[in-house]
């Protein structure tokens, strides 16, 4: 097992969190994966989360994930690179927060009639090892180590549609097997 971990490769992902108008409220989903855009990977409305508030600094809290594609160009890219990988910079933060709300505001738009949203603030921070670029291709969704109450989950343990369905099917498999395991 720990030779096959040491296999899987990390890829980046930028993490866009914006406040929308409150128009932004019409969208008829709380979470979508965008398998078809070439920038986005995963959009989420904040308030959907438990215990999370309907409305922050006047509007609606979004999240969204870069597609490794995107991260990996804006990293680097000569305006913003620099401060990505460090984490600092805000020119390098301003200029990934612009590129994601504008595709957020792509995506939402349809759902909007047509309406562009421009956030009320917006932030962007590069994850340098965001998600499994491979998956160890385990025949189960999690390992389960049931003589220590034990499950390893992630999106790189079995190939799913998305990374993202990937998690959720061995998080909840994990959950199922320590829950047997007790």
């Amino acid at each position: 097992l720990a030779a096959s971990l040491d296999g899987v490769r990390a890829e980046p992902a930028l993490c866009w969190s914006g406040v929308l108008p409150l128009a932004s409220a019409a969208v008829p989903f709380d979470a979508a994966v965008v398998p078809g855009s070439p920038s986005v990977r995963m959009l989420c409305r904040d308030a959907s989360k438990p215990g999370r508030a309907a409305t922050v600094d006047g509007g609606a809290l979004w999240t969204a994930v870069s597609t490794p594609q995107l991260a990996r160009a804006m990293a680097g890219s000569a305006e913003a690179g620099a401060g990505l990988r460090r984490r600092e910079g805000p020119r390098a933060d301003a200029a990934a927060a612009k590129l994601l709300s504008e595709e957020v505001s792509l995506l939402l738009a349809p759902f909007l009639g047509g309406e562009h949203l421009r956030p009320l603030s917006a932030t962007a921070t590069l994850w340098s090892d965001a998600s499994a670029a491979d998956s160890l291709h385990h025949p189960h969704e999690c390992v389960s180590l049931p003589a220590w109450r034990l499950a390893i989950a992630g999106e790189f343990v079995k190939e799913a549609a998305s990374p993202l369905e990937a998690a959720a099917l061995s998080g909840l498999a994990a959950g199922e097997a320590v829950a047997a395991a007790l």
